[in-house]
């Protein structure tokens, strides 16, 4: 009955004419401003890159610089020259996946404050967004990297070539596991899922460096085979999320 009230009132109602003059006014009105504003219909990479970096949350630089003195400050407080080579590599061992959780809730924001749609819609599509955010991500992280690859080399006598190992191997493959939980979860499980992951994670590492002694002898060429396959997972898992927010898809869903 009330559906039917509805249908009827809507059957009777009629549209008011609008002069023609008002539709020339408000099409004139319309065009002036948008004349006013500059449209650029293509930005270059750079551009839009440094563009994006204001983006990134503020805490993201504050918890990292914070992350990169407390490691400096073990070092050099756990080290008093009896096995440093190995107190170094226990302690490279557990920071890197430390160093790749801290971005998991800026990447992760989109969704987590159901930004996705609107973003999804902008004129930098939410595949790209998501691409430049791993990229400025990944240069900071790869910032703190290269600061512990040249102070461990410098001041503990780690060659460069174990300090790019024994940190990238467990940074590659900390990186991939929390990809994969980002397409898994969504909200705040995401974070607390890879708080939890990265824990065991450090867990696992340090526990093989201290007690376990294949973790230290296993040859360079060994380590470098893992280097290799941990930068394909973490290729792939890249590929696979990007793809996830394209369209409705995985990510998306799960986000619901």
């Amino acid at each position: 009955m009330k559906n039917k009230k509805i249908k009827d009132t809507l059957k009777n109602y009629q549209v008011p004419q609008i002069p023609n003059l008002m539709v020339d006014k408000t099409v004139q009105l319309a065009k002036r401003e948008f004349e006013k504003t500059p449209i650029r219909y293509k930005m270059p990479f750079r551009e839009l890159f440094i563009g994006q970096i204001k983006y990134i949350s503020s805490y993201i630089w504050i918890v990292q610089a914070i992350l990169l003195l407390l490691i400096l400050l073990s070092m050099s407080l756990s080290t008093h020259g009896i096995d440093d080579h190995q107190t170094i590599i226990t302690i490279l061992s557990i920071v890197a996946p430390i160093i790749a959780v801290v971005a998991i809730p800026e990447l992760a924001k989109s969704f987590s404050y159901n930004m996705w749609e609107i973003e999804s819609t902008s004129k930098f599509n939410l595949q790209k967004l998501i691409a430049i955010r791993l990229m400025i991500i990944g240069l900071i992280d790869l910032l703190i990297i290269t600061i512990l690859i040249a102070t461990t080399s410098i001041f503990y006598e780690i060659s460069f070539v174990n300090g790019v190992l024994y940190l990238l191997v467990p940074f590659n493959f900390a990186n991939s596991i929390y990809l994969f939980l980002l397409r898994k979860f969504h909200g705040k499980q995401v974070v607390i899922s890879c708080l939890i992951a990265s824990l065991i994670i450090a867990i696992v590492l340090g526990s093989l460096s201290v007690f376990n002694v294949w973790y230290l002898l296993t040859s360079t060429f060994m380590w470098i085979i893992l280097l290799v396959f941990s930068v394909g997972t973490l290729f792939i898992e890249i590929i696979k999320l990007i793809k996830a927010t394209q369209g409705g898809g995985e990510m998306l869903w799960n986000y619901q």
